[in-house]
This record gives C-alpha cells, structure tokens and sequence, in this order.
C-alpha cells in the first residue's frame, strides 16, 4: 500500500480462536463486500490496510488475505475464506473418538511398565475425582492415555493445507505488512513475524506456511511447530507454540510494531507518540463464552490438572481463561486511549462477542452444524450495535445510541477508500 499523501495508519487486527475464525471471516467479507461497491469488484483488503496482525486462526486469516498469487493478488477473497473453514476444519479437527481415525491419534507406544503406572495413578484420582464426561476409570484411562502423551489431533491435514496453500512464498512477499506473534518454547519468549522485518533481515524471512504452522500450534491440540531458516553460514532454529500464550489479541502489538517500524523512516513520525488521530483501527475478536460461563469453584481443593483441562461441555478452563484474560486486556487499554480524544472515538472499531455458547466457544467443534451456526452468528453480529467492553464487570455492553456494526463498517469502508484515493491521487501529481 502506498505511503505517499498519507494521512492515517490503517490496521487491522484478527484474534485467535481455532474455528471460531469464521465470525471475523464474515465480518472481512461484508467490509471487502462495501469496498468493492466503493472501488470495484478487484478491491481487497489487502489493498487498504497498512498493516494485518492475526494470531493463531486470525493469522491464517492474515496470511489469506496478504500472500500473493501468480497474478500478485490476494490468493483469497474475503468470502472465500469462511468457505475454506468449512471444508477443512472438520478434517484438521476431526469428532471422532476412533484412534485410527485420521487427524486423531493413534494408540500411543510408551513401555508397558510406564502405561500401568499411569493407569495406577489414573484410577486413584479417578477414586477422589469423579469427571462428569466419563462414565467409568477405563474410558476416562483411554482418554488419558492420549491426553498425557501427545497433543489432541496430529495436525497432518493443516500441515499438508497449508504447505499445499502456501508453497515455498515467504514473508517478504506479502501484499502489505502483516504480523504475526507465536512463541518460541526453546528460548521462552515470544517470536513476531513481520514483514517489515523480513525485507530487512534474512533471517526473519521465514516462510509463511512455517509462520501459520507456528501460531496455530496451540498447546494440547496440534503439536509444536519446529523449523531453521539458514543465511549464509548461520542458522536460525526455531521451537515455536501458537501465539496466542503471548499476544491472542494481537491489536496494540500491532500498533506498537507499527509505531516501531514507521519510526525508523525519519519522514514519518506519525505513530512516535500513538497519536489516535493518525490511526484507523479495526479489531476483530472470535467470540467468547463469558456471558454463558459455567465454570464454578465448588471445592478449591479439587482444582488440580484435570479441572483445568477438562471443562463442562469439553472445553479447556485454562485455555479460556487465558485466552480471554489476554484479549480483555488489550481491549481496556485501547478503549481507553482512544476514548481519551472525544473526536477520534471511532477510529477504533472492535467487533467482538461474548454470548456464546460452551460448544460455540470450543475451539475445536467442527461438526457441521457448529461451524454453519459461527458464520451465523457473525452476520448477526453485524446487525447488533456496536459495543464496548464494561471495565467493572467484564461484560461486552452496547454503546448508547451507537450504530450497528454494520453501519460502523461502511462508515470503515468509505475511510479507507478515501485514504486509498488520497494516496493515489497524491502519487498521480
């Protein structure tokens, strides 16, 4: 995206979720919907938005949306992606608890001393511990069995998708900036990806197919991602984890990047000091179950491994809770900086639910029915107001008076295109 006549920064910012990408894939498609009525039917995201964040599903999203075809146009529209979602999430995340089921995983094979031992241990926790998804020890020790041992599904589908998706393109090569964290488990500290970075040093230039590998291995469903970038006599090593442990939102990391990349152009200063002015912002989040919680702490005492990884409804207590810790925080502190400049509160859009359901907010049901109710659930997010999140009680409330965030979006659209016609028109004298 051209940078000259410039007069905001344009980002946009995809949480992570799993299969719950589908609700901001809808969301992308009636915003690309609104720029094609504004610009043509060629018009993309790509096209408007200075830098792309996404996190984990949000950066497969990213990658989507930014990596080039033969033609050096998006390889997805908008549209095409919730599409993507529902031919293939439910063989990435298959629902099936047959082991020679592709995607699940097969018996494990650890010394027989080893499988006694924890099936020893298994039935004694099982003795003070009963967990309502399990009928008896010996289905709760199957399901153990793979759980201690390896991660919930193999990842082979993603993997060959993406490889197949992607080929050998690498991080330089996008449309425009994206960024995307993960986690190096090596070195423990968060690794990000970006563009920016790519075109400067070759041993940031990874390959995108590795950089989606490596955000959506989230912990206890794919396995870990491990790839080497090789420059001249050195080699780069990388062990990496989703994203999402470090950056789930991954909005004000955006901004913070971008801020640190347009510094070191000495013309650009716009982003030095984070003036909100100069920003456009769309978040998009992947929905939360917060309104619906079931987790209750009943005996304090009982709260040890497998209340934390074994919810009601399947779901993962530890997962949620971070996960949304993470997301509510960045949120609290981007509403309240762009709340502080009464003129430019709607610079900042996020679009975000927290009504679902324990199966909706799992981040692995992709049985048909769940994956065609999230696109439903996106376009009925369009039509409710646009909302923001209460600092006090942690709940996602409408803005009094406020538009839908339908109406925000084509208010959005006609931003973008008028900076995009600014920039050209600025380039064209």
């Amino acid at each position: 995206m051209a940078t000259e006549g410039k007069k905001l920064t344009t980002i946009l910012s995809i949480d992570g979720g799993g299969v719950r990408g589908i609700i901001p894939a809808t969301i992308l498609a009636f915003l690309e919907s609104e720029l094609q009525k504004l610009d043509g039917k060629e018009a993309r995201i790509a096209d408007y938005f200075d830098f792309i964040a996404g996190t984990s599903t949000g950066g497969l999203v990213t990658a989507m949306l930014a990596s080039p075809n033969d033609e050096n146009r998006p390889l997805f529209a908008a549209k095409e992606i919730t599409e993507f979602y529902l031919e293939h999430c439910p063989k990435i995340f298959p629902q099936t608890s047959d082991s020679a089921q592709p995607g699940r995983l097969r018996s494990v094979s650890f010394p027989s001393s080893w499988i006694t031992a924890v099936k020893e241990w298994i039935q004694s926790v099982w003795e003070k511990v009963a967990v309502p998804a399990y009928h008896d020890a010996e289905s709760f020790i199957h399901w153990a069995e793979q759980a201690i041992f390896r991660p919930k599904y193999d990842g082979v589908h993603l993997k060959e998708t993406i490889e197949d998706m992607l080929g050998d393109r690498k991080l330089c090569q996008t449309l425009t900036n994206v960024i995307i964290p993960s986690f190096d488990i090596r070195l423990l500290q968060p690794t990000v990806f970006s563009t920016l970075k790519a075109r400067r040093d070759n041993l940031e230039d990874a390959r995108l197919a590795d950089v989606c590998l490596s955000t959506s291995a989230a912990p206890y469903y794919l396995p870990p991602h491990k790839f080497e970038i090789n420059s001249f006599s050195y080699t780069r090593r990388f062990n990496m984890v989703d994203g999402g442990v470090a950056a789930n939102n991954p909005t004000l990391l955006a901004m913070v990047e971008a801020s640190k990349e347009m510094s070191l152009n000495e013309k650009d200063q716009r982003l030095k000091k984070m003036d909100c002015s100069k920003l456009l912002v769309l978040s998009l989040g992947t929905g939360s179950s917060k309104r619906n919680n079931k987790l209750e702490v009943d005996d304090p005492k009982l709260w040890g491994l497998f209340k934390w990884f074994q919810g009601p409804d399947d779901t993962v207590p530890f997962s949620d809770v971070l996960l949304t810790a993470t997301d509510d925080m960045v949120d609290i502190y981007l509403s309240s900086f762009f709340q502080g400049s009464s003129n430019f509160k709607t610079n900042y859009l996020r679009i975000q639910t927290d009504s679902l359901k324990q199966t909706e907010a799992s981040l692995d049901n992709s049985t048909k029915e769940n994956l065609e109710n999230l696109e439903k659930i996106g376009n009925e997010l369009l039509k409710k107001t646009a909302s923001k999140l209460n600092f006090e009680t942690g709940i996602i409330e409408p803005i009094p008076e406020a538009a839908t965030n339908e109406e925000r979006l084509i208010w959005f659209a006609k931003q973008l295109s008028d900076e995009k016609r600014g920039r050209q028109a600025k380039i064209s004298n």
